[in-house]
C-alpha cells in the first residue's frame, strides 16, 4: 500500500508538468554511467514516426526531459526490440522524470503502463542536484521505498565535477561498501571523460589523486569513438602508461560496432592488438549478428567465431523474433534454431561474375573493338602506329578458349587507354549494378607512388585514416596501382589525371579489372606505426555506406567568409546537357543568382572550386567566363568544325552583376578535365584569374565523346572521341594539362587534418 500512494503522489505532482517539447529518435545515445544525460540518437520526423518504432522524449519548458517512451504508433513496446549498444539499460518501456528543487525522479512503467522495475532492477532513481543544477548523487530504491542494490550491486553513486567535461564517480552498495563499476568491470574510482556534446570519450581507474592505476586485468582507460551520428563505433583498452592493452571483463584489446543507417547495430565485435577479431571470454565468442525489419524489430541474432564460424550457445546456434504483419506490436513466437540456420551456397552474383565466354565470341568482340577505335580522327595522336600494332598483337595472343568479361577487359582496356584519349574509353557498366557489400570496403589516396587508407571500413580497428595499404588479395599496391594506369583513358596520358581519378573512383577501376571475392585479405601498415597487419573483410557483412556523402555532394553551391569577404563557388561539374534547355538554364540561373549575392555583399574575392570537375557542357565555361571579363574574348578556335557547328567562338561580357573587378581565383586538381580544362586555359591565357592547385588532367584541345554500340557479347560499354575541339590559346602546350599559377598540392596529411590548404591560401591573401 505505501508504494502504491507514492506512486500516486508522483503521479498527482506530474501533472502539473506539461511536454513543452517532444522530440522523436530511432534510437537513445549510448550510456555507460547513469551521469550521462538520456540522449535520442538518428532523428525522427512526426510524419516518419507514423509506422516505426521510436523512443519519444518529451521536454518541460526549462527543457528538462521529463518522460521517455519506447513506442509503435501509440502503443509502448519492450525495449529489446532495439537491440544493443541503446542508452537505455536504465530505462523501461515508459520512464517518467519528476523534479523539485534539488532532486530528479525516475519512475518506471511496463508496456502496460503499470509501474516496473527499470532493466537493472530498479524500481525508483533519485538523482540529487548540488546549488549550481549539476547532478552530484544518486540512488536506487525497491517499491516498498527502501533502498536496493541495482543489477551491478550499486545502491548509491557520488560524483565528483572535477571541470565542465569530466567527473569522479565513486559507488557504493547498501551496506555502504565501495564497489565497482560492475562485479565483473574492476574499476573503482572513474573519471569519465566527455566532449562537449556530453558524449563519453574515456573512462580511467585513478587513485585518490586522479592519477591513473591499472585494475587487476592490466587495464586502466577505456575509450570510445563515435560517428557523425553519435553511434558508438569502436572502444579500446590502454594501460597506465597509455599503451594499447588486453585486458578486462572481455579478455580482449576491444571492440567495435557497425550500424546500418537506421542507427540499428548490425554487428558487435571484440579485437586483439592487431585490431582482428579475438574471442571475448565472457560470452566466448568473437562477434555477433543482428538483423532488423523495416520498422525496427529485432528479427535475428546469431554469435560466431574468429573464423566466422557460427557458434552454439546452450545447444542453439541463432534466434528469431516473430511478430505478427498485421500487428507489430505483438511478437508472436521465439524461433531457436540448433543447427546451422543456413548452408553456405554459392554467391549467385560472384557466380554470375565467373561466366565463361568462348572464344569465337570474344575474337568477334576484340575485332569489334578495333573497328571502333579506328573511327577516332587521331588514333595514332599519343601512340605510334607500329607500337599500337604491338600492343594489339600482344593483346590478342592472351585471348584463351573461354575468359570472363573481367578477364576480357584486362586484354582490351590497355589498347583503348593507348589512344590517349580521355573520351575514348571502355567501360564495365555491371560494376554500377552490383550492391556495395561486394566492393572493397576502402576510400584511397594515392601519393608518391603508394596506396593509402582514408577512412577505416574494414572492420579493423588498427587501421586507421591514412594507413598505407601494402597488398589487396597478395597483390602489392605497387603492382595496383601501375596497372589500374594502363587502364585509364587520359588526354596525353596526364599523370596528374590518373591520381586525381584514382583518388575518387579507385573502386570503379579495381573491381573492373581485378573483379569481385566473397573475402578480401588486406595488408596494411597503420599510420604512425612500423608494424604490419593482414586482415579480411567477408561480402556478407553488412555494407559499408560510405559513399553517401561523396554522392550528396551539392553539384553547385556557394559560402561567403565573411571575415575574409571571399566568395567560394564550388562547381562539381558542368554536366547540365539541355533536355530542351531547362537544365543549362538551370545552371546560368544559378550562377546568375550568386553573381548577384558577391555583387549585392559587396566581396571582393571570389574562388571559383573547380577540383574534382571533368568537364560536361561547354556552355557553362562561357556562362562563367562573361561574369569574370570586361571586355570580348577569344574562346574556341577559329577553324572550319566550328564554323559547320555554327559555334560563337567569342565570349561577350555580361553586363548585370559582372564581377571583373574582382580579385578571382580557380582552384583545379588532376581531374579538372575537357571542358573545364579548356575554360582554365582561356582563363590562364588571357590572364583573367589566378589558378590555384595542380595541373589539370586535361587540356586545351580534346575530342568530346559519343557512345557507340556495346561489344555484343560480352557488353563492355563503349565510347569514342570525335572531332578535335580546341579552345584559342597558341601559346599552350598540347602534351600538357593547364599548369597553375601558384602549385598547392592537397596531400595526405591536409585530409587527415581535415585541412584545405587551397582555400586557406586565398582566404589569409
Amino acid at each position: 500500500m505505501k508504494y502504491f500512494l507514492l506512486i500516486i503522489v508522483f503521479l498527482s505532482c506530474s501533472l502539473f508538468t506539461e511536454a513543452q517539447t517532444t522530440k522523436y529518435f530511432k534510437h537513445l545515445v549510448f550510456r555507460e554511467t547513469p551521469f550521462s544525460e538520456t540522449k535520442g540518437r538518428i532523428p525522427l520526423t512526426e510524419k516518419e514516426v507514423l509506422n516505426v518504432n521510436y523512443f519519444k522524449l518529451d521536454y518541460d519548458s526549462i527543457n528538462r526531459l521529463i518522460l521517455v517512451e519506447y513506442k509503435y504508433n501509440q502503443n509502448l513496446i519492450e525495449l529489446n526490440r532495439s537491440g544493443i549498444l541503446d542508452g537505455k539499460r536504465a530505462l523501461a518501456s515508459k520512464t517518467q522524470i519528476i523534479y523539485d528543487e534539488n532532486t530528479e525522479t525516475r519512475l518506471f512503467f511496463d508496456v502496460d503502463n503499470k509501474p516496473t522495475t527499470n532493466g537493472m532492477g530498479v524500481f525508483k532513481e533519485v538523482y540529487s542536484y548540488n546549488k549550481k543544477g549539476k547532478r552530484v548523487g544518486l540512488k536506487f530504491y525497491d517499491k516498498n521505498d527502501e533502498p536496493i542494490n541495482n543489477s551491478w550491486n550499486v545502491s548509491e553513486y557520488t560524483w565528483k565535477h572535477i571541470n565542465n567535461n569530466a567527473v569522479l564517480e565513486t559507488r557504493k552498495d547498501v551496506k555502504g561498501a565501495n564497489v565497482t563499476m560492475r562485479p565483473y568491470y574492476k574499476f573503482y574510482n572513474v573519471l569519465y571523460k566527455f566532449n562537449d556534446k556530453g558524449l563519453l570519450l574515456s573512462m580511467n581507474n585513478v587513485d585518490h589523486e586522479l592519477k591513473l592505476i591499472n585494475d587487476e586485468t592490466g587495464i586502466a582507460i577505456d575509450k570510445a569513438t563515435y560517428d557523425k551520428n553519435n553511434n558508438l563505433i569502436n572502444f579500446k583498452f590502454f594501460n597506465a602508461e597509455n599503451e594499447p592493452e588486453v585486458g578486462s571483463f572481455l579478455g580482449t584489446a576491444g571492440g567495435f560496432a557497425t550500424y546500418d543507417k537506421n542507427g540499428n547495430c548490425l554487428k558487435y565485435a571484440t579485437v586483439g592488438l592487431d585490431g582482428n577479431y579475438q574471442v571475448d571470454k565472457r560470452s566466448n565468442d568473437a562477434y555477433s549478428k543482428y538483423k532488423f525489419d523495416s520498422i525496427g524489430n529485432l528479427i535475428e541474432r546469431s554469435n560466431y567465431d574468429i573464423g566466422n564460424k557460427i557458434q552454439i550457445r546452450n545447444g542453439v546456434t541463432s534466434v528469431k523474433y516473430i511478430y505478427n504483419q498485421d500487428n507489430p506490436v505483438q511478437l508472436l513466437k521465439t524461433e531457436l534454431y540448433h543447427t546451422k540456420p543456413n548452408k553456405k551456397v554459392k554467391d549467385s552474383i560472384i557466380k554470375k561474375f565467373n561466366r565463361q565466354i568462348e572464344k569465337n565470341k570474344l575474337v568477334a568482340d576484340f575485332n569489334q573493338l578495333l573497328e571502333t577505335l579506328k573511327e577516332h580522327p587521331s588514333q595514332f595522336e599519343f601512340i605510334g602506329r607500329d607500337s599500337y600494332e604491338k600492343l594489339v598483337n600482344s593483346q590478342r595472343d592472351k585471348l584463351r578458349d573461354s575468359m570472363t568479361i573481367t578477364e576480357f577487359y584486362r586484354v582490351t582496356s590497355p589498347i583503348v587507354a593507348s589512344l590517349g584519349c580521355l573520351h575514348t574509353r571502355i567501360v564495365d557498366t555491371r560494376f554500377f549494378r552490383t550492391p556495395q557489400k561486394y566492393w572493397l570496403p576502402l576510400m584511397v589516396w594515392f601519393e608518391n607512388e603508394k596506396m593509402y587508407a582514408i577512412n577505416n571500413c574494414v572492420e579493423n580497428m588498427e587501421m586507421n585514416a591514412g594507413s598505407e595499404i601494402l597488398e589487396i588479395n597478395g597483390i602489392p599496391s605497387s603492382e595496383i596501382l601501375q596497372t589500374l594506369k594502363s587502364t585509364i583513358s587520359a588526354d596525353a596520358y596526364n599523370q596528374s589525371f590518373y591520381r586525381g581519378d584514382l583518388n575518387v573512383n579507385f573502386l570503379y577501376y579495381y573491381h573492373s579489372y581485378f573483379g569481385f571475392d566473397s573475402e578480401y585479405k588486406i595488408k596494411f601498415k597503420p599510420n604512425n606505426s612500423k608494424k604490419i597487419i593482414t586482415t579480411a573483410f567477408l561480402i556478407d557483412e553488412p555494407a559499408p555506406n560510405y559513399k553517401v556523402e561523396i554522392n550528396n555532394t551539392p553539384r553547385l553551391g556557394i559560402e561567403i567568409n565573411k571575415e575574409s569577404k571571399t566568395a567560394i563557388i564550388k562547381i562539381k561539374n558542368f554536366s547540365y546537357f539541355p533536355r530542351g534547355r531547362e537544365n543549362i538554364d538551370f545552371f546560368k540561373e544559378k550562377i546568375d543568382s550568386f553573381m548577384k549575392q558577391i555583387k549585392d555583399e559587396n566581396i571582393p574575392k571570389v574562388a571559383f572550386d573547380l577540383r574534382g570537375n571533368r568537364g560536361g557542357n561547354p556552355e557553362c565555361a562561357k556562362h562563367i567566363l562573361s561574369y569574370i571579363i570586361d571586355k570580348e574574348i577569344n574562346f574556341y578556335e577559329d577553324n572550319e568544325l566550328n564554323k559547320r557547328r555554327n559555334r560563337i567562338t567569342n565570349v561577350m561580357p555580361t553586363t548585370t552583376n559582372n564581377i571583373s573587378y574582382a580579385n578571382t581565383y580557380m582552384l583545379t586538381d588532376g581531374r579538372c578535365a575537357s571542358a573545364t580544362a579548356q575554360m582554365l586555359a582561356v582563363v590562364k591565357h588571357n590572364k583573367l584569374a589566378t589558378i590555384i592547385g595542380e595541373e589539370t588532367g586535361g587540356t586545351y584541345s580534346t575530342h568530346p565523346g559519343r557512345g557507340t554500340a556495346a561489344l555484343k557479347n560480352t557488353k563492355l560499354g563503349l565510347q569514342i572521341g570525335t572531332e578535335r575541339e580546341s579552345v584559342n590559346v597558341p601559346k599552350l602546350e598540347l602534351e600538357k594539362g593547364i599548369i597553375p599559377d601558384k602549385e598547392i598540392k592537397l596531400q595526405l596529411f591536409d585530409i587527415l587534418k581535415g585541412n584545405d590548404p587551397l582555400l586557406n591560401y586565398i582566404l589569409e591573401k
